[in-house]
C-alpha cells in the first residue's frame, strides 16, 4: 500500500494541477495527433493517467471537494453541450444496411453483457451490476458515456481504475484486429454470402451537421457555459427532487437521464446547428477535466485488480465477435460495415473513421454518424442494463 503524504490539500492548487494537466493532454494531441502512440493510447489516457500518478505519490490529495464539485456540476454541463451537438438529421440519412449493422452490433454488446455477468458474477462481488453497465454504456457509446453511468450507479473510483484501463486496452487491441483483418474482407464476405451490392447499399454520401460557425469567439463561449452549467444546475435542481427508487435509481441516475434528454432535445433547435463546432470543443474540453478528476481520486495500485477486468473485456469482445458473424451471414451485412458499427459502439467517434477508411473510404461519414448515434443513446442503455442485472440478481 503506498502511503500518502500528501504535498498539498489547498482546493486552488488541486484545480490549476488537473488544469495544467488537461491542457498539456491536449497540446500533446494536437502535436502528436499523427503518431502511431495516439492511435492506441488516445487523449483520455493523458487526462487520466497522470492524475492518478499524482495521487499515488501523494502530490494531490485522494480526496477533495474539486473533484466532488467537478464531477457533480461539470458533467451534467459537458453532456448536455456534447450532446446537443448529435446530427438527428443526419441519423435519418444512413442506410437501412447501417442501421441494421448497428443495431446488431450494440444489441451483441447487450447480450455480451449479460453473459460475462453470469459468467463472473462470483468474481466481481457487490460492484458486479455497476461494473458491467458502466462498461455497456463505455462500449455502446463512449468515454463521456462510461463516466455518467459510473456516476448514476455509484461505482467506486478505486474499481473504475483498472476498470478504465482494461476497457482501452481491449478496445485498442480490437481495433487493431479489425484493421488487420481487412485485408481479408472479400474472403470473409464471400463466406458470409455477401456481395458488392450489399455494400453500395450501405454507403450514405452524408456525413454529420457541419456547424455553420468556426471561430470561437468570446460571446459564443460565454453563451455556452451559460446553456451547459445553467441547464446542468436546472437537471441537478429537478434530479433531486425525483423519488430514489433502489440503487440503481438513485439521484445521479434521475441526472443523467434528464441531462441526456434535454441535450438530445436541444440538438434539434437551430443554435445547436450554428454552434455544433464550438460545443463540441468546450464539451470535449469539460470531459476532459472530469476524467482528469477521476483519476485523481484512484490510486495506481488499483491495477491490481485489472486481471479480472481484462478477462471480463476479452470474453465479452468474443461474444460481440461471434454475435456479429452469424448476423453478417443471416442479415447479409458486409464485413466492412460490420466492422465499422463494431467500432463505432466501442471505439466511438475518434476511432470508428480510422477503422472504416481501412475497409472502405466512402464508410468514413457513416463511422461518424453510427458513433454520434451510440453516444446518444449509450447513457439510456447503460442505466437499463444496470436495472436489469439488480433483477436479475434479486
Amino acid at each position: 500500500m503506498v502511503r500518502e503524504v500528501c504535498l498539498n490539500q489547498d482546493p486552488l492548487f488541486v484545480a490549476f494541477i488537473l488544469l495544467a494537466v488537461v491542457v498539456g493532454a491536449q497540446k500533446w494531441s494536437v502535436e502528436f495527433q499523427n503518431a502511431r502512440i495516439m492511435r492506441y493510447l488516445p487523449t483520455p489516457v493523458w487526462c487520466y493517467i497522470p492524475p492518478t500518478l499524482l495521487t499515488t505519490l501523494g502530490i494531490l490529495p485522494s480526496k477533495s471537494v474539486v473533484y466532488d464539485g467537478i464531477t457533480n456540476f461539470v458533467l451534467p454541463a459537458c453532456l448536455i453541450l456534447l450532446l446537443m451537438t448529435t446530427d438527428v438529421e443526419g441519423l435519418k440519412k444512413v442506410s437501412r444496411p447501417a442501421l441494421t449493422a448497428m443495431a446488431c452490433a450494440t444489441s451483441s454488446i447487450l447480450i455480451g453483457a449479460i453473459g460475462v455477468f453470469l459468467l463472473f458474477q462470483s468474481s466481481l462481488g457487490t460492484e458486479g451490476w455497476k461494473v458491467i453497465s458502466t462498461l455497456t454504456a463505455s462500449w455502446i457509446g463512449g468515454t463521456v458515456n462510461m463516466l455518467a453511468v459510473k456516476q448514476a450507479t455509484e461505482l467506486s473510483d478505486q474499481t473504475f481504475t483498472p476498470l478504465f484501463l482494461s476497457d482501452i486496452t481491449v478496445v485498442y487491441t480490437w481495433m487493431t484486429f479489425l484493421m488487420v483483418i481487412s485485408s481479408s474482407q472479400n474472403k470473409i464476405d464471400r463466406w458470409m454470402n455477401v456481395t458488392r451490392r450489399h455494400m453500395d447499399q450501405a454507403l450514405v454520401h452524408a456525413g454529420p451537421a457541419k456547424s455553420t460557425r468556426k471561430k470561437m469567439e468570446s460571446q459564443s463561449l460565454l453563451a455556452l457555459l451559460a446553456i451547459g452549467f445553467g441547464l446542468g444546475a436546472a437537471c441537478i435542481w429537478l434530479g433531486n427532487r425525483l423519488p430514489i427508487l433502489g440503487a440503481g435509481m438513485n439521484t445521479f441516475t434521475w441526472i443523467i437521464i434528464l441531462v441526456t434528454t434535454l441535450g438530445l432535445w436541444l440538438s434539434r433547435t437551430r443554435y445547436a446547428k450554428q454552434e455544433s463546432a464550438n460545443a463540441s470543443r468546450v464539451g470535449y474540453f469539460l470531459l476532459y477535466f472530469v476524467l482528469a478528476a477521476t483519476g485523481a481520486k484512484a490510486n495506481l495500485t488499483a491495477l491490481l485488480h485489472a486481471p479480472i477486468f481484462l478477462a471480463i473485456c476479452f470474453v465479452w469482445v468474443g461474444i460481440h465477435a461471434a454475435l456479429l458473424l452469424l448476423a453478417g451471414r443471416v442479415f447479409g451485412i458486409p464485413s466492412a460495415m460490420l466492422a465499422t458499427a463494431s467500432q463505432a459502439n466501442l471505439g466511438g467517434v475518434a476511432s470508428a473513421p480510422i477503422v472504416a477508411s481501412t475497409y472502405e473510404p466512402k464508410l468514413v461519414p457513416v463511422a461518424l454518424i453510427l458513433a454520434i448515434l451510440g453516444n446518444a443513446v449509450a447513457n439510456y442503455f447503460g442505466i437499463l442494463m444496470g436495472q436489469f442485472l439488480l433483477r436479475l440478481t434479486g
